[in-house]
């Protein structure tokens, strides 16, 4: 497969694999018709999280490079060919044909080109980011440095005021989930850092098949703690499905683990669904995987905030100067 990702690079990972996709589309590197690797494939063989590709997947869908079979899976679309894409390959294609003759890497060639008209590579900004579960907060550090150029430190909640007790505050910002915004504002507003909060999402799959069972259907939502399990149901009640009996099992909850039992349907984290028989659900019962992601729109709007933070910083130099 002739795709690659620097997650090294300036350039977010989810930009590099969309624009090697649309490239191989249009040279004719990935025919029309033909069946693109699986989300959990195309992830695993570029060890990338998931979410990312199915965020790029979705945006070529939507562009019209691909199309989705239901049960299917993702085939290769008659590309919207139009004159400038087709001149845009044409460069493309001399440049770096050029550039590999004459052995200069790629993407010192493109920071080289932005200097030479005048713009500036994105420099990658330090992000404190706070959550109170351990996987979801690993999680949600690779989600934003994979789709913007930032670093992120991940901080677990209960260690956050130990974290900022020194009094150093070397991040551009505080980001956290709206479920801890009014906490973590209060512990870093005083230390002046500014607190973003992003929504989080339940996964498309996931949604598509909880809203094809009928109506009643008792459907137990676990996680391996109260807030987890609470902010994954609430996910879900917010994607409408308010036709299915859904209820909460918290696994470290003796009594709540006992709910198990009814369910005809199990949603949970990938980390939950390893745990999962252990907690003793009815024999034959469905697992959902519902790996919660970041909002795409919230994420854009991080990436904005912190481009104009940057660009006034640059307009005065003394401004967060610490």
């Amino acid at each position: 497969m002739d795709l690659r990702v620097d997650s090294k690079s300036q350039v977010p990972v989810h930009v590099q694999l969309e624009e090697q996709i649309k490239h191989l589309i249009l040279t004719g590197g990935f025919s029309v018709g033909s069946k693109l690797p699986s989300i959990r494939a195309l992830a695993g063989y570029l060890r990338v999280n998931r979410n990312t590709v199915a965020r790029v997947i979705s945006d070529l869908e939507r562009e019209g490079y691909v199309e989705s079979h239901r049960g299917s899976g993702v085939y290769v679309a008659q590309p919207p060919m139009v004159a400038e894409d087709l001149k845009r390959q044409e460069v493309l294609e001399r440049v770096m044909d050029l550039a590999a003759a004459r052995d200069v890497p790629v993407e010192e060639l493109a920071y080289a080109l932005l200097a030479r008209a005048g713009a500036r590579t994105a420099e990658r900004a330090p992000l404190l980011f706070v959550e109170c579960n351990g996987p979801e907060l690993e999680l949600y550090k690779m989600e934003l440095e994979e789709q913007l150029p930032v670093t992120v430190e991940a901080v677990l909640l209960e260690d956050l005021k130990d974290r900022i007790s020194g009094g150093e505050t070397p991040w551009r910002m505080a980001v956290t989930t709206f479920y801890h915004i009014h906490e973590v504002e209060s512990m870093v507003a005083p230390r002046g850092l500014e607190t973003f909060a992003l929504l989080t999402e339940a996964t498309l799959d996931g949604l598509r098949r909880l809203a094809e069972l009928p109506a009643g259907t008792p459907v137990g939502v676990v996680g391996n703690s109260r807030t987890c399990t609470e902010n994954l149901l609430r996910s879900l009640e917010g994607a409408g499905l308010d036709h299915l009996d859904l209820f909460r099992v918290q696994e470290d909850d003796e009594g709540s683990r006992s709910q198990l039992q009814r369910a005809e349907v199990v949603v949970c984290s990938s980390v939950s669904a390893q745990r999962l028989p252990k907690l003793g659900p009815q024999r034959g019962v469905e697992v959902i995987v519902q790996d919660r992601t970041l909002s795409k729109g919230g994420v854009e709007m991080l990436g904005k905030m912190l481009r104009r933070s940057l660009a006034g910083e640059k307009g005065n130099p003394l401004k967060h100067e610490r």
